[in-house]
């Protein structure tokens, strides 16, 4: 696993053996990253300009990749102890950034622009976790909430949202979606 694009491109993020985690393919990373790009370039930001949220982050690598591409900060949120050790190694040498612990009560916060939910796949902990970012105060109508599950997986769109796209790599499938404007 290594970095795709920006300032560590090429850096290599250690990973963990077995089944703790499911980190996201290189690949799928890649395509994610071209399509975070372009929406960027749409709305009139760089990378620059935002706050990222790897949620379920596992290694970090999808957060990691965002600070290489220069976001202003990002915040990791993994509960699992040997997932959570990897992402303090993977990002021990970089600043800018935040680990937390249960994506299911996050903490109070302001609306940030990009979040990614990236977690074990088909047990609805996306479903519980969204309303929960929701709640918390992390999603606005202007917050891209991008959500990986298994392509296998009918993923539904959530109440109160709506999906702006969805697309598959591999495995992966990403559902972007936006709070719906009241």
């Amino acid at each position: 696993m290594r970095i795709i694009g920006g300032t560590w491109r090429g850096k290599k993020l250690a990973d963990l053996q077995g089944d703790q985690t499911r980190p996201t393919s290189d690949r799928a990373r890649e395509s994610l990253f071209n399509l975070l790009d372009n929406h960027l370039r749409r709305t009139g930001q760089g990378w620059n300009d935002i706050t990222f949220a790897d949620v379920f982050a596992g290694t970090g690598a999808v957060g990691v990749e965002a600070l290489s591409r220069g976001a202003k900060h990002v915040f990791f949120f993994e509960n699992n102890m040997l997932a959570t050790k990897c992402l303090k190694n993977n990002t021990k040498e970089i600043s800018g950034l935040t680990i937390m612990g249960d994506a299911l009560n996050p903490t109070k916060s302001t609306p940030i622009q990009i979040i990614f939910m990236d977690p074990p796949y088909a047990k609805g902990l996306w479903e519980q976790a969204l309303p929960a970012f929701h709640r918390a105060g992390w999603i606005d109508d202007n917050t891209l909430v991008v959500i990986e599950t298994d392509k296998s997986e009918k993923a539904i769109t959530p109440q109160g949202f709506t999906e702006l796209d969805r697309r598959s790599y591999g495995r992966n499938t990403f559902m972007f979606l936006r709070l719906n404007q009241d």
